[in-house]
């Protein structure tokens, strides 16, 4: 008997990245952010040399994932002023909101895709009476975009409820992200499962709640000691057959 069988689950929540969408070009959408910075510094009349900006930019990311890492939610306003800083820019010498709306579109300048089978396991949890919702924590790319993404490959119409980290305050493992997930769905944790890539954000979040995990490798196999998940799959042809059986 699966360890999802009892009690059977009557809602499903998905991670987004690596779980839903993938970036194919991060490193493309990289130097479109370095380029917005050192251009955002020119036309303020700081000059930087692209080197210099590119190591900001770095740097003040690397300080976004440390937060991240203490279950600290920012942004690209956030990293933008981090970078400024480290350049010696104050942040009224820039256009500095023009700066942080190219941060945020710049995965448009890149290809994000769909894992193969996502719409398709989507689709048949709703088909077969399931809820479903997404909970993402959001980087520079805030939830309005990351919306759009999904949109474009057929996702967000199957997903009754999405959360955003940048939009509730809060990232995974946070309880509080995983109710407002859970309670507009009115359905309690205990039949819940939550499919995600990463032990510490996903397995642990859903734990921490009373749901139920499983963990896909496809795009990204979490090599972290953390406790692992209820289930691991590979891809999503094995979810849908471990949650649609």
């Amino acid at each position: 008997m699966s360890p999802l069988s009892t009690p059977a689950p009557r809602a499903v929540t998905f991670d987004c990245w690596n779980t839903l969408l993938y970036e194919a070009d991060w490193q493309l959408a990289h130097a479109f952010r370095v380029d917005a910075l050192q251009r955002a510094a020119t036309e303020g009349d700081h000059p930087v040399e692209r080197g210099a900006a590119g190591d900001a930019f770095d740097l003040a990311w690397g300080r976004h994932m440390e937060l991240w890492q203490r279950e600290k939610a920012t942004g690209a306003l956030e990293v933008a002023h981090w970078a400024l800083e480290e350049l010696g820019i104050p942040p009224e010498g820039v256009a500095l909101e023009h700066l942080v709306e190219n941060w945020q579109e710049a995965s448009h300048s890149g290809r994000v895709e769909a894992l193969s089978g996502a719409r398709e396991t989507l689709y048949a949890l709703r088909a077969g009476g399931l809820r479903t919702a997404l909970i993402c924590d959001t980087g520079l790319t805030p939830g309005r975009v990351v919306r759009h993404h999904l949109d474009r490959h057929g996702l967000l119409e199957h997903l009754e409820v999405c959360v955003f980290s940048d939009e509730v305050g809060e990232p995974k493992p946070r309880a509080r992200v995983f109710h407002a997930a859970l309670e507009p769905l009115g359905v309690e944790a205990a039949h819940a499962v939550h499919v995600g890539d990463l032990k510490r954000t996903d397995v642990a979040g859903a734990h921490g709640v009373g749901m139920r995990a499983v963990r896909i490798t496809e795009r990204h196999d979490d090599p972290s000691e953390l406790p692992e998940a209820d289930v691991v799959v590979a891809d999503h042809s094995a979810l849908r057959a471990l949650l649609t059986a």
